[in-house]
């Protein structure tokens, strides 16, 4: 049984049906808690609690003075299956898994004074609190005694919408995107 922290960053974006602009990767940050528990010889589960900042940007076109960004705070629980080959004091591992959170604050930030309208996500709150997907990531780690210090890399697909998403909503589909690069601490607890 493993305790310990994890940080880094996170690239995220949004799969908006109807499109309206081009979206960009967003840069935010992700921090948190990891308990790993080791069941079979080279199988596992690793579950966390984790603060991410995910969003995207509107991509206006090359030099455009205008810009949307919206940067959303989620509370996370990854639940992932940990498998992993050992070479010495060396772990190369991959988890995979589905990943829930809940919606915690939001920002915006425009200027679109060049551009005659508005799109609907313009000041519309998050709707749906609750979000889930599927998260995939890979990474490595060293054991030093009852340490482990490592990094990982994951993808997470959001298979819920922050829109709502009925047939007289603006929206068909309002799902997150994300990329995280981390690195984590483990203590040996058993």
């Amino acid at each position: 049984m493993y305790l310990g922290l994890t940080g880094g960053v996170t690239f995220s974006t949004a799969s908006l049906q109807p499109l309206y602009a081009d979206k960009l990767y967003q840069q935010g940050y992700e921090a948190g808690f990891v308990f790993r528990y080791i069941a079979e010889k080279n199988f596992g589960i690793e579950a966390g609690l984790n603060l991410s900042q995910c969003g995207w940007k509107d991509d206006y076109g090359y030099q455009a003075e205008d810009y949307y960004q919206r940067s959303m705070l989620f509370a996370e629980v990854p639940f992932l299956l940990h498998a992993y080959l050992e070479s010495g004091k060396a772990r190369f591992f991959l988890n995979a898994g589905p990943k829930f959170g809940y919606f915690i604050s939001e920002e915006e930030f425009y200027n679109n004074e060049e551009l005659a309208f508005y799109y609907p996500y313009y000041n519309k709150p998050t709707e749906t609190y609750f979000q889930w997907g599927i998260m995939g990531g890979a990474g490595f780690e060293f054991h030093l005694g009852k340490i482990v210090c490592g990094l990982s890399g994951s993808y997470y697909y959001g298979l819920s919408d922050i829109f709502s998403n009925r047939v007289t909503d603006p929206f068909v589909m309002s799902s997150i995107q994300q990329i995280s690069g981390n690195f984590f601490i483990l203590f040996q607890a058993q």
